[in-house]
């Protein structure tokens, strides 16, 4: 038998607040975009939001092209440390790569090296993104029940920036191939 209503109990409810909440948990999760000042989701701009915590993708133009960036990604941070530097992929791709690299002559296939060191990778993309000139970064604190730490990145024109990275990406494993095959490592 249901339990009767309590008619009191629609006075303690406010609209009002459960309003102010959900806006602010979306502005906690996403935050003000920086060009027009929409909250994420509402707008374009929004390039990727980024977990740093679960090393995970939130929202952005990165969807689109994720399983790209992670296989190319991947392939790099799984190089030889030295055939990164001589790319020219600097020091976040180089570190990632010198901690799965440690892993994989302990005996780890490169598959389960970068999953080891997941978080470290999605650190360095978020560095990299960081490093992109037409992009904003935005930090959004975590909240008291929240141990999660999200970095967003906006610009005028996110998809551009997702197919730049890609396009960098895609130029390092492509010099790194070749240096290889000169070498004839494989």
């Amino acid at each position: 038998m249901p339990t009767p209503r309590n008619p009191e109990d629609d006075f303690l409810d406010d609209p009002a607040k459960d309003d102010e909440a959900d806006e602010e948990e979306e502005v906690v999760a996403g935050g003000r975009c920086p060009i027009c000042e929409m909250l994420a989701g509402e707008c374009d701009h929004l390039v990727a939001s980024i977990d740093l915590t679960y090393a995970e993708f939130v929202a952005g133009a990165i969807f689109a092209q994720e399983r790209v960036i992670l296989d190319l990604l991947e392939r790099l941070v799984a190089s030889e440390p030295d055939a990164l530097k001589a790319a020219g992929a600097g020091p976040v791709l180089e570190q990632a790569a010198t901690l799965i690299r440690g892993e994989m002559d302990e005996g780890a296939t490169a598959g389960d090296a970068v999953s080891i060191h997941y978080p470290q990778v999605m650190a360095a993309l978020s560095y990299i993104l960081q490093e992109e000139e037409d992009v904003t970064v935005t930090g959004t604190d975590a909240a008291s029940d929240d141990d999660s730490s999200v970095v967003n990145f906006w610009a005028q024109e996110p998809e551009w920036i997702v197919e730049r990275v890609i396009e960098r990406f895609q130029g390092l494993v492509e010099e790194i191939d070749e240096e290889n095959d000169r070498r004839g490592v494989g």
